[in-house]
């Protein structure tokens, strides 16, 4: 009888928007483990710093980030030990590693002063995901059963969301305030930084969205909500919530990653994400340390 393993399935998009001139954005999602332990680290990061500072600064911090989480992984990761502090430690590390050579790089080439990104990501094993943030870029849960159908799982870095812990600002005023892009922690613009992590357990039905602040730009949480669980392929949800974001401007770039849930009818068996895929615009680099690990493995 055969049986039926990692029924959840990825998709991933990123696009520079209607108004912006470059993509700043960067996505990342790799997996690795085989059917039974197989593990996936997604990475979403929105650069700033303006002309080529933001592009350079959320690759090179995603790219580091990456680098490390899947090395530690690859030496130190235990089945067992997914859902206790590891995971959370492996992301905090790895981003501050990577907060560290991006703040160096920059003093070292004066031009790009002033870069710096956000950034969000998640291991993944199973149903347990944990996850890691810096500014504003965010990490979802949604599904039939979350409170109104999507939660929020993280919690930005930014003025407007200092504003609503104070109760200055209610969450529907901070979406239309003028000062909603100003953030309060980066990656890459001091020489330590402070990394938030999460725990939670994906419910069968349940997805994962990781996405920048340029989806929430022109979309509602219900909006994003529908697309998600009216579209079971991933790939497709992602199309459909860029297409719907630049039809209402496009005023940033657009960037997501869906972790589907296990109902989305598509069983897949695990496949080492080492391509560099490419569709409507997208493009997602895979570094060539995820390559050369890869063909080892040949």
């Amino acid at each position: 009888m055969d049986q039926k393993h990692n029924t959840r399935k990825i998709g991933w998009l990123t696009d520079k928007g209607k108004v912006r001139e470059i993509n700043e954005d960067t996505v990342l999602a790799t997996s690795f483990g085989g059917n039974f332990s197989s593990v996936h680290f997604l990475v979403v990061a929105d650069g700033m710093g303006g002309h080529a500072k933001g592009e350079v600064a959320s690759k090179r911090a995603s790219f580091s980030t990456s680098k490390m989480v899947m090395t530690t992984l690859g030496y130190k990761f235990d089945p067992f030990l997914i859902g206790t502090e590891l995971p959370a430690k492996i992301l905090k590390d790895a981003i501050q590693e990577a907060n560290e050579d991006l703040h160096s790089w920059a003093k070292d080439n004066p031009e790009s002063a002033g870069m710096g990104t956000t950034t969000v990501c998640a291991i993944v094993k199973g149903n347990d995901v944990t996850l890691a943030n810096v500014g504003d870029s965010r990490a979802y849960r949604v599904g039939p059963n979350v409170p109104n159908g999507i939660k929020q799982e993280t919690k930005d870095h930014s003025l407007v969301q200092e504003l609503v812990d104070k109760h200055e600002l209610t969450e529907a005023q901070a979406r239309e305030d003028p000062r909603k892009n100003v953030i309060t922690r980066a990656v890459g613009t001091s020489p330590s930084l402070e990394v938030d992590t999460f725990s939670l357990s994906l419910k069968n039905d349940e997805s994962l969205l990781l996405c920048s602040d340029g989806v929430l730009a022109h979309l509602s949480d219900d909006d994003i909500k529908k697309i998600i669980q009216e579209t079971p392929d991933p790939n497709n949800a992602c199309k459909k919530i860029v297409d719907m974001t630049n039809e209402r401007g496009g005023s940033d770039n657009i960037s997501l990653i869906i972790l589907s849930s296990e109902d989305s009818g598509n069983f897949i068996e695990f496949k080492p994400v080492i391509e560099k895929p490419s569709y409507e615009g997208k493009v997602v680099e895979v570094p060539d340390f995820f390559k050369e690990r890869e063909e080892k493995k040949l």
